[in-house]
């Protein structure tokens, strides 16, 4: 008989622990549901995060496969295209970027320009490999119809250490 109480006994003590775990199961569901949805939304954003430099790192690999390392000569496409005199380049001291490149930025200045040749070269720079992109500008009308000055920043990527190529 004593046996049997002590079964019983454990019985409910073992019956009260599984409803008291399933009591406190159902309240924390909901905070725990919230924790995995949290831990979701940070997984979705490093993944946003770790794809985030996929596109340059593939203009990078591209470069490297076609040997593009330096960007073009601005003052030798300044002369071809605009006349001997009449862009005054500023470079600034380049920045390191991703697996052994730089990146460069120089001051672009045209006193007097018609838009349409200003407009050529920025096309011109923007078309060599690697390119040469407009980070700013700033244009000034004259008294003279679609003539003016400009002031541009271009910034283009560059291999460290790589030779300067020949380019018009």
């Amino acid at each position: 008989m004593r046996t049997e109480r002590v079964y019983a006994v454990s019985v409910m003590v073992l019956a009260g622990l599984a409803l008291v775990s399933t009591l406190q199961m159902r309240m924390s569901a909901a905070r725990h549901h919230e924790i995995i949805q949290r831990k979701a939304d940070h997984v979705a954003q490093i993944e946003m995060l770790a794809g985030r430099w996929e596109r340059e790192d593939r203009y990078r690999a591209r470069l490297e496969a076609q040997g593009a390392r330096q960007p073009a000569d601005l003052d030798a496409l300044a002369v071809h295209m605009l006349g001997e005199g009449t862009v005054r380049l500023a470079p600034r001291p380049a920045t390191p970027a991703a697996d052994g490149w730089q990146r460069r930025e120089v001051a672009v200045e045209i006193p007097s320009v018609a838009y349409a040749q200003a407009i050529q070269f920025l096309a011109a720079a923007a078309e060599t490999l690697p390119a040469w992109r407009l980070r700013e500008i700033d244009l000034r009308p004259s008294a003279e119809p679609g003539q003016g000055s400009m002031t541009a920043v271009l910034e283009a990527l560059e291999k460290n250490g790589s030779e300067p190529q020949q380019r018009p």
